[in-house]
């Protein structure tokens, strides 16, 4: 029986999505800093890089402790998937509550920012991992 995942081949491959998202989230900052700086003004880029640094840390941190959790797994798409959408709903909202409390920042904005951001890079991610299987079904 053989992985039908490439991403729970090698270390190397398991590495490749958080660089992945990491290059898709420095292009959306990019992208998105001047029109957030001239609609919002300072307090809507300031959101909007809070926003997107939260997203990636929930994204990327929970899929590193995913793949690590599930690292002898033929198949580590479906835990992370399944697994991940609680862990990064807890970390969201620990991380929201954390910032709430240590910062003064606008939450309309920055909950906007946060879905915004996180719907991305979750869609990215499943992308990545549902290409890597090669759309083939897995052998019995």
């Amino acid at each position: 029986m053989r992985s039908t995942s490439r991403t729970g081949r090698s270390r190397g491959s398991r590495a490749r999505v958080p660089l992945l998202l990491t290059g898709i989230q420095l292009a959306l900052c990019a992208l998105a800093a001047y029109p957030a700086y001239r609609l919002g003004g300072r307090e809507s880029l300031r959101s909007m890089l809070l926003g997107a640094g939260l997203g990636w840390a929930t994204v990327v941190a929970s899929y590193v402790v995913l793949a690590a959790a599930f690292r002898r797994a033929r198949q580590i798409q479906v835990p992370i998937v399944v697994g991940g959408f609680v862990v990064r709903f807890a970390m969201l909202f620990g991380l929201l509550a954390l910032v709430s409390k240590m910062l003064v920042v606008d939450l309309g904005q920055l909950v906007i920012w946060l879905v915004a951001f996180y719907m991305v890079l979750v869609v990215a991610e499943a992308w990545s991992l549902a290409s890597d299987t090669g759309g083939r079904k897995p052998e019995a």
